[in-house]
């Protein structure tokens, strides 16, 4: 219905959240759709979640597009528009990226703002599930549209990182997994909490976020599970990468869609969108670590992380304590546990971190997640018109960060400027350690990870360790005994003896 809520008050050009819509595939009904054909429905259900006719499409000049994994278009944005009718002036496909959600709205925002559009849609989608669908049948999808260069995705993610990293295989395949895991063990030396303690707060964490999955009708996986179920690794739930069992990483073999009409409240006006239906971004913040993981002196926290969340609160003018909703971004527990740190909520439990049950339960698409929470947050804030909400995302190796807050209310006049430069200045002034290729001798472990096949037996570990000159070097543990002990009791601080192994080191001992 037209909203009748006064609107003089509010800057004509503010950018408002008019329209939200959230597709889940049927994991029983594969093969699902293609990406395209996600998108195009996740546009038209957003387009009717605001009250608007589909042919209202047509008036979209912004189009924007999450990476996708799953499908490499030739032109996915024009393919999108070309479905909508739409003849979009500002037209963007989004760098892969946990952030790149919130990234594509702060860019739309931006360009609403300036004048440079009216109305913008933001979709994303993977259909990771029927590709894996197809491939465990020895088949291919045949989809619209390929790209000229192949229609497989591909990103070499060992180019952005540490010749050493690639090495000792902290980005081969879920390498990823490795190098969160690196940073929770990191984390939990720092607390000095035992293994013990700390898989059982991990458990407790996660198990509360499958509570929210359980009742979240677009959850991947809707069931409650327990904490033992979660962290204990037995057949059924292999060891990934310790302290990671099979059921606590995210799952990205999932059909999910998303989809964000974002207009100017001038707009929003000229169309009578309820003032019920609109949600507010607020304001956001993004920062970046070192990609390397070595070079970073404190493993067990993110700089950059707690830099963006503290000026996105503060620009807001608000304290954690006054974020009713938040979802933090989860790929691992690490990223949880980074997040809830520099918030300064670590009293929230895995329930209260969480709208959708999280990427390891409610699903992880790839890059368009952040579409995804954003989306269960503008639900959630039009059910609680008086509360305020907080996401946010990571990328890469823990090192791409963006927090944002949102509101049903429009943000207050006084809403300060954030000067992401400036802080990207500061951040990147901290001093670096310096990575020795190569090292033998003496040296201390300072966070490391072990390795599992898929039969969950130990195969290798990772390491890295400070070395007497001050430098830092990646390691390999092939060692069956010190890969027992690794899991078995703390080595993080232990002194050990490297020798040279091509441009990274070997654990042959541990003192």
């Amino acid at each position: 219905m037209p909203s009748t809520a006064p609107t003089s008050a509010i800057d004509p050009r503010t950018p408002v959240i008019i329209g939200v819509a959230r597709i889940t595939g049927q994991r029983a009904a594969l093969p699902g759709k293609e990406p395209l054909q996600m998108w195009e429905d996740v546009a038209r259900a957003a387009a009717g979640d605001a009250g608007l006719p589909p042919a209202t499409l047509r008036e979209l000049d912004a189009v924007l597009v999450t990476d996708c994994m799953s499908w490499r278009y030739d032109d996915p944005v024009m393919r999108l528009a070309q479905r909508l009718d739409a003849s979009p002036n500002v037209r963007e496909v989004s760098a892969p990226s946990g952030t790149a959600g919130q990234s594509m709205v702060n860019k739309l925002c931006k360009a609403l703002t300036s004048g440079e559009a009216e109305v913008g849609l933001i979709c994303g989608a993977e259909a990771l599930a029927t590709v894996r669908h197809f491939r465990m049948r020895g088949e291919a999808p045949d989809w619209s549209f390929p790209h000229p260069d192949g229609p497989q995705y591909a990103f070499d993610l060992d180019a952005h990182q540490h010749p050493g990293e690639a090495a000792i295989g902290l980005t081969e395949g879920v390498g990823a997994v490795y190098g969160f895991a690196m940073r929770d063990l990191a984390r939990r030396a720092a607390r000095g909490t035992s293994p013990e303690a700390y898989r059982a707060e991990l458990g407790e964490t996660l198990a509360g976020m499958t509570r929210v999955a359980a009742r979240n009708p677009h959850a991947w996986f809707q069931a409650e599970r327990t904490a033992d179920e979660l962290v204990d690794a037995v057949p059924s739930n292999r060891m990934i990468a310790y302290p990671y069992a099979k059921s606590m990483v995210a799952i990205i073999d999932v059909d999910m869609a998303a989809g964000l009409l974002i207009a100017t409240e001038g707009w929003a006006n000229a169309h009578d969108i309820a003032r019920e239906n609109r949600v507010y971004p607020w304001t956001s913040c993004y920062a970046e670590d070192p990609v390397a993981i070595a070079v970073r002196k404190d493993l067990a926290r993110s700089p950059a992380m707690a830099a963006a969340a503290s000026a996105t609160l503060e620009a807001a003018g608000v304290t954690a304590a006054d974020i009713d909703h938040v979802d933090l971004y989860s790929c691992f527990t690490s990223a949880v546990n980074f997040g809830r740190d520099a918030l300064g909520i670590g009293d929230r439990g895995g329930d209260a971190v969480t709208l959708t049950g999280g990427l390891p339960y409610g699903g992880g698409p790839g890059s368009s997640y952040m579409l995804t929470s954003i989306t269960a947050l503008a639900e959630r804030l039009r059910a609680d018109p008086d509360g305020k909400g907080l996401v946010s995302g990571v990328g890469m190796m823990m090192s791409n960060h963006v927090f944002a807050i949102y509101a049903a209310a429009p943000p207050p006049q006084d809403l300060r400027h954030i000067d992401q430069a400036a802080i990207q200045r500061e951040l990147d002034a901290i001093a670096q350690c310096p990575i020795t290729d190569g090292a033998s001798g003496p040296a201390r472990v300072v966070t490391y990870t072990v390795m599992h096949d898929r039969s969950g037996n130990p195969t290798h570990g990772a390491a890295i360790c400070d070395l007497p000159d001050g430098s830092r070097c990646y390691a390999r543990i092939r060692d069956p005994e010190i890969l027992q002990r690794a899991e078995a009791e703390e080595i993080i601080g232990r002194d050990v003896q490297l020798v040279a192994e091509d441009i990274v080191s070997l654990i042959v001992k541990l003192n």
